[in-house]
Formats: C-alpha cells, structure tokens, sequence
C-alpha cells in the first residue's frame, strides 16, 4: 500500500488559496488509485477530488458540513466508531485517523474502504486531516459483492487471533453452496452474486454482531467465533442460518433454489496457523458435501487422519506403478466344479505391499486406486499377468480359465475392449479362457456404452461373470441384460443362508432361477466342511473360499494346486 508523506506539503498547503488547494488535490490524484482528500476539522469542510465524485454520491468536490454528508455515505453500525475517531482527531486527542470501514457507493451497494489520514495545522491554526481513501476490494482484502471482508483479512486477523489469543475462539465455521456452480451455468452471474448477497445477508442476521464473517473463494463464507458475548453452539448458528436460506428461497417463490453445507472445527486451535485452519474447515466442508449435502459436519481429527494416509497411499502407490509395478502382486485363489471338486480355474486378486505401510489390504488401496484412475494402467497390470500365468497353467491342465476382476473406471474411461483383445492375441490364449468379473453392477444398467461393450466382449467368446451377487445393487435384471456366463454369491449372502432357514430357501430359489437362464453359480466364501454340505443343497456350479485354498502367489498356487490336482 502506497504511503504519502502530507506533512511535506504543510507549509506549501499554509500559503496556498482553497483553489489552489484544490489543484494540488488533483495533481496527486493522478499519481494514486486511492482517492485523495483534506478535511478541515475546524470548519467542517470536506474537499475531495473529482474522481471520487464518479464513485461515491458526493454533490461536490467541496462539501461544507461534512459531517452529514458523510453520515449518509458511511455504512450506519460504521459510523458511530467513525464519528469518535474524527473527535479525537479534532480535540486534539489523537494526530492520525486509520480505520477500515464501509461506504455506500452511488448506486447504494457496501465498499469496504481502508480511510487513513494524519492531522497537520493550516493557515489560522486550523486542524486539517489530509489522507487518502483506499477500495479494500481493489486490493481483494474486501467484497463489494457481499459487503463482507475477503481471505487476504480472515488471514490477518485469525493469525493475531490464533497468535495472541486461540483459546478466546469457540469455532470457525466454513459455509458453501451447493450447487453454485449450477446456479451460475443456468442462471447466469448476476444471479449467483444475488445469491451470495442473499446468503451473506441471512448470516450476519443469524450472529452475534462481533462474530466476524469473511467472504472465502467463489461460494464460500467463514465465520469466526471469538466473540466473549456469543453463547450459540455452532450447530444452532447453521441451523438458524439454513432456516434463513430456507425462508428466503420460499419467499422468492423458488425462482433461484439451493442448499448451504458447513464444515466446522471446535477447539484445538493452540499452535494452529490461518493456512491449516483453511485446510481443516475445507475437508470438514466437504465430508458434509460427501455425505449428503445441505448438513453441517464438525472436523474429526480421526477423519482427517484416514485421508492423509489414503494420499500418501495414492501417492506411493503412483511412485511404484511408475517403478515398473513394484510392490505389486497377483494372488490367485483355486475355483473347483461340483460335485467332483476338481480344479477348473482361480480368480486373479491384486496384492500391494509398501515399505511406510508394509502390507496394505485390497479395500483400502483398491478404492483409492478407483477414485484416482490409476485402477486403470494398474488393471492392464493384473490382465497381462493373469494371461500370462493362465497360459503356462493351461499347459499342465487344459481347459483351466482365470477370473479378472473389472472395475467401472476401467469400463468408463479406457478402451477395455482393446486391451483385452491385445492381451488375448500376444499372450496367445483362447477367449474362452478368461473369465471377466463386473463389479458395481449399480452403474451398468443405464450406461449405453457400457452394455456395447458387453456385447462386444461376447461377440469375442470372452466370458462375464456378475460378482458379489446378493450385496450392493446386484438383482435378477443384470443376468439378462449382461447374460453372464457365472454367476458369483457373495460370502455376506452365504453366512445369511447358513446362518438362517428362510434366507437358505431363497438362495435356493435364486440358484435354481440362475440356471434356468442358462447361467452357472459359483458359491464364494466356503470355509468350513459343514458349510460346504449345507451349502452343496443348493446345487452351485463351482466352490470358491478357504476350504480349498486361501488367495496366494503363482509359485504356492503351482505347489500347493497344479501337482496334486487329482487329489482334490
């Protein structure tokens, strides 16, 4: 921010004609964004520049009874701390005026200005205040769309909080809008800034007026409670707040409707600083977005925690795919046919082994690898390498197939199709052999893409299995659009059946429905040999759980299955 100096041009200023002045005024205006001003505290005269006549509804660039000129530009709650600021700059009490506050523009919205100035004694003795007058907005310290302060000021102010005062802070609260960005596509910005208005409005009238509220990025509002006469808990202030939202939205007949979410932190803010406190109450924001939107979500250190790990998970993860896969394995776990028990096939399942974690499991590292997109170079991964140890097992037991998995990234976002095909014909083994499984059968059913790809798949003699039947969205529709080959009861449906006579029966009736569209069954999570007994009623296709082996490399499975297949 630029600094002036006015004490220089008192003895100019002493011998110089109120025209003169004037002239001067303008000269220095040219040389600054800030506006320029001196107002004679004796006579209560205010002289401005002309460029501030452009902004501010002022009638003139001399402005004799400034004070209820000024009354009427200065925002109302403002003024009474401004009025005794002046005082004490025209008693003589202080000899410089520096307060932020906000004004009126011409067309009535807030300014947030920074207003400084330094008192110097004129011709005759009079007390003259000379300063300039600077738009916070300019300098994003201040929103002139909301009238609220900006960042760049949460940042200042909750540092000296944080520095000389945390425990006095009861919490910080980060609003945002739901579906903001919608608002702004469909309706336009003007309208978004009428909704951040309105929201900013239905805020301030929810708080303890020294609670302070700042304006973050695009949508998002925080609010700091550090105020001694604040009583609310934070879940009351977002209540009473969305109420607000809510009346508000009604009364305007639904023309323009959206939701607020919040995340807050409450307590622990010893040893804290303004760019973590940012970071915290945006990942509060955003688990009340992931869990449903239009709530309030308090920060959880626990939470917090999970995902720290879960990015340097994915992080490590990255660094080893690009080290050639290290740290990444396939294990194979043995699929045999009733009512012989012989070994027919396995499923192909993904190991990853870290040296910070060790060995991480397949439900942690899996959903991290969907939700980053790695599933898919590492998918090709586990493809090639299912094929190729596929190929040397089929020589020492022809008619073996493998199971791979399939995530929807894969099926969404790369060209599966190609890859298989590719894999198929270099690694040389017949289509048949490999068994792809479908997961997150939810998604399919209305993806149109998707189910060309199905049938493409088909048209290449390439086998689909639907996994986990009997969890998640899985139903009886799925096997006549995707016309799976398999079908695979997951071990949560398998412990249901055992476990009770009336899910038993409908197990079996699934089964017997399962066959009669020309599908297999393969029963998942066998463990125990009373389990397979009652579970052999059903009639399944095929066995796959510990009973007959637990998941292991290719090495153990060959030493453990392949020479001893007869025995099985």
């Amino acid at each position: 921010m630029e600094q002036i100096n006015y004490a220089d041009y008192v003895e100019i200023l002493q011998s110089m004609s109120l025209e003169e002045i004037r002239a001067v005024l303008e000269v220095l205006q040219k040389s600054t964004d800030s506006y320029i001003y001196i107002m004679d505290l004796d006579t209560d005269t205010y002289m401005i520049t002309s460029k501030m006549l452009t902004r501010f509804p002022f009638d003139d660039v001399v402005i004799k009874n400034a004070t209820p000129a000024l009354q009427k530009i200065i925002y109302p709650s403002d003024y009474p701390k401004v009025k005794e600021d002046i005082r004490k700059c025209a008693a003589g009490e202080q000899e410089t005026h520096s307060l932020e506050y906000r004004w009126l523009d011409g067309k009535g919205r807030i300014v947030w200005i920074d207003c400084r100035g330094t008192v110097i004694k004129g011709s005759g003795g009079h007390r003259l205040l000379i300063g300039r007058v600077t738009e916070l907005g300019k300098e994003a310290k201040a929103d002139n769309v909301t009238g609220l302060r900006r960042e760049v000021r949460f940042k200042f102010d909750t540092e000296e909080i944080l520095r000389d005062r945390p425990e006095t802070i009861k919490y910080m609260m980060r609003i945002g809008i739901d579906n903001f960005k919608e608002i702004n596509e469909k309706e336009g910005v003007e309208a978004g800034d009428n909704v951040l208005r309105e929201l900013a409005d239905c805020i301030v009238a929810s708080l303890d007026p020294r609670v302070d509220v700042y304006r973050l990025m695009a949508d998002e509002f925080m609010l700091v409670d550090a105020a001694p006469t604040s009583d609310k808990d934070p879940q009351a202030v977002y209540e009473e707040i969305k109420s607000r939202v809510t009346d508000t939205v009604r009364r305007k007949e639904y023309s323009c409707f959206y939701t607020i979410s919040a995340g807050v932190i409450q307590g622990g803010f010893i040893d804290r600083d303004a760019e973590e406190i940012l970071r915290l109450t945006e990942f509060a924001l955003n688990e009340a977005k992931r869990n449903g939107r239009n709530q309030m979500a308090l920060f959880d250190a626990e939470v917090y925690d999970g995902y720290l790990k879960r990015l340097a998970i994915r992080r490590l993860m990255r660094q080893d795919i690009n080290n050639h896969f290290k740290g990444f394995q396939v294990f194979y776990q043995p699929i045999v046919s009733t009512p012989e028990y012989k070994l027919i096939g396995a499923e192909a399942l993904l190991r990853w082994n870290c040296e910070q974690y060790g060995s991480v499991s397949p439900a942690v590292f899996i959903p991290i690898l969907e939700e980053s997109g790695l599933i898919i170079p590492v998918g090709k991964y586990v493809l090639w390498q299912a094929a190729q140890t596929c190929k040397k097992w089929r020589d020492i037991l022809p008619g073996f197939h493998v199971h791979v998995n399939l995530s929807y990234v894969q099926m969404h976002k790369s060209d599966l199709l190609a890859d298989v095909d590719k894999c198929i014909k270099e690694v040389g083994i017949p289509p048949e052999s490999l068994v792809l499984e479908l997961t997150e059968s939810g998604y399919i059913e209305t993806d149109t893409r998707i189910m060309e790809l199905f049938k493409n798949l088909k048209e290449k003699n390439i086998d689909l299995a639907l996994d986990d039947f009997g969890t998640g969205y899985s139903n009886m529709r799925y096997l006549k659009e995707i016309e799976a080959k398999t079908v695979k009861i997951d071990r949560s449906f398998v412990v249901q059946a055992l476990q009770n006579d009336h899910d038993f029966s409908i197990i079996k009736h699934i089964i017997d429905m399962v066959h009669s569209l020309g599908s297999a069954v393969c029963m998942e999570g066998i463990e125990g040999e009373d389990e397979l007994d009652k579970m052999m009623k059903t009639k399944p296709d095929m066995i796959q759980g510990y009973y007959f082996g637990k998941p292991s490399s290719a090495e153990q499975f060959e030493e453990k299955f392949l020479n001893i297949t007869d025995s099985l």
